[in-house]
């Protein structure tokens, strides 16, 4: 079960946007591209090309969980940016809840 609050740190993984990949494919990019063992309670976000899905992914001293959400058509999720050239950079938890809780919406149509 996902269970995060404030108290996790939380990475965003902006180059990652291959919603094919699971658990092992997310691991080895954290491992080997980062630089990073997943500690106890990191989470590690990525979002598709298209902004739809976010997976985040977390470990608990026994196992890994993976958290989707998924907007359906029209709707899409904030676009994350900051300055630099990083693979990998650690957000706040309201940053976090922002992300989660406000969909952009793409097209508005009215009647």
């Amino acid at each position: 079960m996902l269970s995060v609050t404030g108290i996790n740190r939380f990475y965003y993984i902006p180059g990652f946007t291959d919603m094919r990949c699971k658990h092992s494919r997310v691991l080895s990019i954290i491992r080997e591209q980062l630089r990073r063992e997943p500690d106890d309670g990191d989470v590690f976000i990525v979002m598709s090309k298209d902004r739809r899905i976010v997976r985040m992914f977390t470990y608990d001293h026994r196992s890994y969980s993976l958290f989707e959400k998924k907007f359906v058509s029209g709707y899409q999720f904030m676009k994350v940016t900051r300055n630099g050239e990083e693979k990998a950079y650690r957000i706040d938890w309201k940053d976090v809840v922002l992300l989660l809780e406000n969909p952009i919406v793409k097209e508005l149509k009215v009647k």
